[in-house]
């Protein structure tokens, strides 16, 4: 007697075991009750091979109405899972085209037993365009304010600034930066990272990579540094030397990094009168104008106390007409 294949026999018990369940679960399905169901909105998952094209606007539909049969309770699972039905598309002839969906596309996994009855609609109409690649930067978008034990120490830097686009030509075509989603200052306690994604709301099914970017904040706590009897410099006014203020000196209040704050040179720093607002004063003419501050570090706000001051025409000037009058 010929001796069995050694590949055939090694193992055998655990084969044997194999053969027994897989017996065991076809006889369990071919005794539970069949049953048919519909699936409503089961959605489209297109997968383009020519990467030369791209989907323009909405596919009509982007579900169908999907009817089963098989055993119950495989049909009762595949419910729980969900389903889709993939189409894949490797040439495009035309911009418009109509595809007619098959049964196969549907996503059944490992259920035993079912089958697909009917997929309505039965075609799938899609528009496509010629698709390009555009290098765009991200914009930052931020809202709510830092709490008010903290100011920022340094600008919000994003990595990376610009993220590659893929699309339809119409949708990206104008497109000048692609926001990230809002980022809340209220919950900063400190300087950190924060992983922002890329909205895409809108790109009309485009594709952005990388998806994300890293938001680096540095805060400090908030300081504050008040300077006493800062002169105001009228040669930054254009008719300087003709306008009088009252008063002539203010206190300045600054506010913001401590580091930033407590750094800040009162040398460079200037209070003045804005040309403008003392643009066509007349003599006799008295006017409430706001301080200007000048020469504070980036971040770091400056108050004047007080806010603002009154200017007049000199009166050395206006004795000086005076004296010429005929």
């Amino acid at each position: 007697m010929a001796r069995a294949p050694r590949a055939l026999i090694k193992n055998w018990r655990l084969k044997l075991s194999a053969l027994g369940l897989a017996v065991f679960f076809w006889a369990l399905v071919q005794t539970e009750p069949l049953s048919q169901e519909t699936f409503s909105a089961v959605p489209l998952e297109l997968e383009i091979s020519d990467t030369t094209w791209t989907v323009a606007g909405v596919p009509s539909p982007v579900t169908v109405e999907l009817r089963l049969g098989g055993p119950a309770g495989e049909i009762i699972r595949l419910a729980r899972e969900g389903t889709s039905v993939r189409v894949p598309i490797t040439s495009i002839g035309s911009r418009d085209t109509v595809i007619m969906l098959q049964r196969d596309w549907v996503q059944l996994g490992q259920r035993i037993g079912l089958t697909v009855e009917s997929l309505s609609p039965p075609t799938l109409n899609v528009s496509f365009e010629p698709a390009v690649t555009r290098t765009v930067p991200l914009a930052m978008r931020v809202q709510g304010d830092l709490p008010q034990h903290l100011a920022f120490s340094n600008d919000l830097v994003i990595n990376p600034q610009f993220v590659e686009v893929r699309g339809p030509e119409s949708t990206l075509q104008g497109l000048d930066s692609i926001p990230l989603l809002p980022f809340d200052l209220g919950g900063v306690g400190e300087s950190d990272g924060f992983t922002l994604a890329v909205d895409t709301a809108g790109l009309g099914g485009a594709s952005v990579q990388p998806g994300e970017a890293m938001l680096g904040l540095l805060v400090e706590p908030l300081e504050e540094r008040i300077f006493d009897e800062v002169p105001i410099q009228m040669s930054s006014v254009a008719v300087g030397p003709l306008i009088d203020v009252e008063p002539n000196s203010v206190g300045v209040r600054l506010t913001g990094a401590r580091s930033l704050v407590t750094t800040a040179d009162l040398f460079q720093m200037r209070v003045f009168v804005s040309p403008e607002s003392v643009s066509g004063i007349r003599p006799g003419e008295v006017r409430r104008v706001r301080l200007q501050v000048g020469g504070v570090p980036q971040l770091v706000n400056a108050f004047t106390i007080p806010e603002m001051v009154t200017v007049g025409l000199s009166s050395n000037l206006l004795e000086a007409e005076e004296r010429n009058r005929p």
